[in-house]
């Protein structure tokens, strides 16, 4: 029940979250404990998340609160979206950019308090984009950037101890040791056209991602209350890479290169290939397929924010 008196609400905690020790998490639990009625779940494996707010929200939950990085937000979005059971986020993960769109505060004891100050009032209702049948919160990526993430949750002690700078190598490596990525693989098609392209990625809010706590825009024109912004890259060049970097951190003008294929605001696109392209989610790898479906859904989702 949703009150002022101590709520009821599922806690679901990702215990593998990237930036926090676990004595900082158990007492983050335990200031969420002293707030809320919990029943608290860890999750042990991927998409178990899922399951648990899937069913809380299936047995008529009002709140479900998830406790992690992006991809943890992710499934626990999943679970709830398209139900009246309402999200409450407390960062833990090494970026948390679905969190930082909403307002919400990276320190998770100052967005402990703000949940709590929240609960009564009337949720924020947003959009998620969808590839196929899986939403995503802040961006879905189809070739290089997923099998960078890929690469990223293969190595959870190295993305713990490094955080934000371990997907950036990790993104420069995949590069570096793999030649199809230097050209059109995979084609764009939508409303504008087609396109043949190296990457894609689409945009739900922003920004794509964080390093030492500058954003990184990828998809500058984009707004969670519109639609799907697509940004593209019809070659990618590693000697160019410091270009690239450079635009993303500074000038904020990556759209205007010539190597980039970017579309604001659309209501879907599809991208398709002649052989399996990696995919993700907020950085969860999904199974490799030719083909990926792109949209958005209006108001899906109820969060405390």
């Amino acid at each position: 029940m949703i009150s002022a008196d101590r709520s009821e609400a599922i806690l679901i905690v990702n215990p593998y979250a990237g930036r926090l020790t676990d004595a900082e998490r158990d007492n983050v639990i335990a200031a969420l404990d002293s707030r809320f009625a919990l029943e608290v779940h860890h999750t042990t494996a991927r998409d178990v998340a899922m399951k648990i707010s899937r069913d809380a929200a299936g047995a008529g939950a009002d709140l479900v609160i998830a406790f992690g990085g992006d991809g943890h937000v992710n499934e626990v979005a999943n679970g709830v979206a398209g139900t009246d059971t309402i999200l409450g986020i407390v960062p833990g993960g090494t970026m948390n950019v679905f969190a930082r769109a909403l307002g919400i505060s990276n320190d998770p004891f100052a967005a402990v308090v703000n949940l709590e100050r929240r609960v009564g009032s009337e949720p924020r209702r947003v959009p998620l984009g969808l590839m196929d049948d899986r939403y995503f919160t802040f961006s879905a990526g189809c070739g290089f950037d997923a099998e960078a993430a890929a690469r990223v949750e293969r190595d959870i002690p190295k993305k713990r101890r490094f955080g934000e700078l371990f997907f950036y190598w990790s993104a420069f490596r995949v590069l570096a040791t793999s030649y199809r990525h230097r050209s059109a693989v995979m084609s764009v098609k939508g409303s504008f056209g087609e396109e043949r392209v190296a990457m894609a990625i689409g945009c739900n809010s922003g920004p794509y991602a964080y390093l030492h706590g500058r954003a990184i825009e990828l998809a500058p024109r984009v707004r969670l209350a519109e639609g799907l912004d697509l940004f593209a890259m019809r070659t990618m060049r590693i000697e160019a890479l410091p270009m690239y970097a450079w635009r993303c951190l500074m000038s904020g003008n990556l759209v205007d290169h010539h190597d980039v294929f970017y579309r604001s605001d659309l209501d879907a696109f599809e991208v398709v290939a002649q052989t399996p392209f990696a995919r993700h989610v907020d950085g969860e790898p999904l199974p490799s397929a030719t083909s990926a479906r792109f949209s958005i859904e209006p108001d899906v989702l109820k969060v405390f924010a």
